[in-house]
């Protein structure tokens, strides 16, 4: 099963690229298996016309892969 990836990129570069301030900093992972935690950068919450914040925000989300026929995900570990 294909499911790891990795995180190279420094803090820096993941701000520059993704529009993003005040990231706190993390170590480059090679090997990122579901179940554990991973950076995900979503759309924040929607800011005032002429805000300077960012429209982006970073977070450390768990993700996994989930069978279809799981009926109820609180019920299935994550693959």
């Amino acid at each position: 099963m294909c499911g790891r990836f990795s995180l190279t990129a420094t803090p820096e570069e993941v701000e520059a690229l993704f529009g993003l301030a005040g990231l706190e900093t993390f170590p480059p992972r090679y090997n990122i298996a579901p179940t554990q935690p991973v950076l995900i950068v979503a759309t924040g919450p929607s800011r005032e016309p002429g805000s300077n914040l960012p429209e982006r925000e970073a977070v450390l989300a768990r993700w996994g892969f989930l069978p279809s026929w799981v009926k109820d995900p609180n019920d299935f570990p994550l693959l």
